[in-house]
Formats: structure tokens, sequence, C-alpha cells
């Protein structure tokens, strides 16, 4: 008597890749990239205001050429006066305001940290606002005055950081004809990397306002497409085929059905990777944006079956 024992999968479908969208929480993803779920960020422009207008501009904020009036504003976004009469122009750069000193100081002063006679000028600055109203005399590479605010540069400088969704990898995987088994354990991960996972540091300026932004993911969260989200403080871990039947430690989950009669007889399933980013900026400006972006797969699992033949 002849037994054998044959293992054999009830589903044979192939496997369909969606389209992957981007949400985001904060600057707003318009254009993702549906492959590598790269987002552009837009970043909306300053709401002209009419107390912060300069002295001396047009009635409803209207600037030669036809842009708006500067947004003039001390962290946290309150907003100032964008010149004074005796204090000069405010800088949303530097948070204090500043006007050209007369006269210029002699050329040996260190004031001009080698710049004297080439570029830029030296300022009386003072912080109306701050401890210590008087800062002193200041070399600038410009005028003071700036249209961005540390929030918006901190925004700006996000967007330069080319933070993306999940990069995703899973087993069973996603390509045509892999079929997974009701039971086996399912291995999650995103491929670890600045843009994908963090930790990322950069510090850039946008406008003139210098940013410092440190980004990494707090966690990724994935739908399973059976009522189950699996959380992961991870990248999580790439399966391995000596690690057979185990469980992922810290990246996994298993299903009790099969796929048979979802869309497409497979699992959508859903990665959103939490991005938080911390900036800090100039006149002790700090803040937080959180990004949440969103890639999409599907996997098919089907049922394992023992028949005996004689």
């Amino acid at each position: 008597m002849l037994r054998r024992l044959r293992l054999l999968l009830l589903l044979a479908f192939v496997l369909a890749l969606a389209p992957i969208p981007a949400q985001a929480v904060g600057p707003t993803c318009q254009t993702p990239d549906r492959r590598t779920g790269e987002c552009t960020i837009e970043i909306p422009a300053p709401t002209p205001d009419p107390s912060t207008r300069p002295i001396g501009g047009t009635p409803g904020g209207g600037t030669p050429g036809g842009g708006t009036a500067p947004q003039c504003t001390r962290f946290p976004a309150v907003a100032v006066p964008c010149s004074d009469p005796e204090l000069g122009s405010w800088s949303n750069a530097l948070g204090v305001y500043c006007k050209l000193a007369s006269p210029q100081p002699p050329a040996t002063d260190d004031v001009w940290k080698g710049h004297e006679g080439k570029d830029g000028a030296v300022y009386d600055c003072v912080d109306p606002f701050g401890r210590n109203f008087q800062l002193g005399q200041l070399w600038l590479p410009q005028a003071p005055g700036s249209t961005v605010s540390p929030q918006e540069a901190a925004q700006a400088v996000v967007r330069r950081m080319d933070l993306r969704a999940a990069d995703i990898g899973i087993v069973p995987e996603d390509k045509p004809g892999s079929i997974g088994a009701v039971g086996a354990p399912v291995y999650m991960w995103t491929t670890p990397g600045p843009t994908t996972f963090g930790p990322q540091v950069l510090t850039a300026s946008a406008g003139g306002v210098t940013i410092t932004a440190k980004a990494k993911v707090d966690r990724v969260v994935w739908d399973m497409g059976d009522g189950t989200k699996v959380t992961c403080r991870t990248p999580g871990t790439v399966y391995r085929d000596a690690f057979g039947f185990k469980m992922s430690p810290d990246c996994g989950h298993r299903y009790t059905n099969t796929s048979a009669g979802k869309p497409s007889n497979a699992y959508p399933i859903t990665a959103t990777s939490y991005w938080v980013v911390d900036w800090t900026g100039p006149a002790g400006s700090a803040g937080q944006i959180t990004l949440n972006l969103l890639s999409r797969t599907s996997i098919v699992m089907g049922e394992l079956q023992a028949l005996v033949t004689r």
C-alpha cells in the first residue's frame, strides 16, 4: 500500500498591486509617486494681514509687482508690525528689529567678520519682546525683513527631506502566483533608510530662515484587510527561509480565513507611516510637523489541505 501526501492550495490568482496614495497631516501630499510613495508637499503662501503691512504700504496689502504684503511674526506665530519708526524693520529670521547703523563701524571692527567693503552691512538690532532689548550690532548679508515665518520655513525644509511612505516588504510576496497559507506567519517590513524610516537630520534655509529638522517614523500601522491592524515600532524583520513557521519577532500577522470573496480574491493591505519631524529655528522658535504617508499592496491567502491516496 502506497501513501503519499499532497498539499494543494485551493486558490490561484494573479496578485494585483494597487496604486499608492498618500495622506498628510500638516503639509498636504498632492502628487505621490505610485511606485515609491514619494510625496510632494505644497506649502501655502502667507495670508496677507493688514496689521502687518509695512509702514507706507498700499491699502489692502498690495506691493509693487502684484505680490502680497510680508507677514511678520514672532514665535509662536504672533503677528508684529513689519516696521517700527525707531527700531527699524522686523526680521522673521532673527526675531528682532534691525536698522542700518549710521555711521558704519570702522573696517577694523570685529563685527564685520571679514566682510567689510565686500557685501552686506552692519545693523543695530533690538528685541523689544525678549529679555535682551538691546542686542547690539550685527553684520547681515542683506537688509532685514523676511516674508517667511519659521513655521513656513520648517515646512519647506521638510519638503526637501524627501520623506516617503513605507517601501513595503511582505511574505507571502506581493507578486503574481504567490499564495500564502491560512495559519502560516505573515512577515511585514519596510526597507529602513533616511527617507523611508529615518532618522534623518537636515539643516537648511528657506527665505533666509535657517531651520534644523529631525525626522523619524514613530510607527507603521498595517491594516491587514481582515479587520486587524498591526502597529510596528520598528522597520520589521525581513523573512528568511530559515525562519520556517516562526512568527516575526516584531512585525507579523496570521490569517484565520482565506482571501476568497475579497476584491480580486486578495486581502487589501495598507501601511501608514507616521512621521514625526521636530524642528528648531531662530529666536527660540520650535515646533513639530507630522506626516501620515500611506502605501498599499495586496496578498492572496489560500488554505492547506492534505489528501491521502492509496
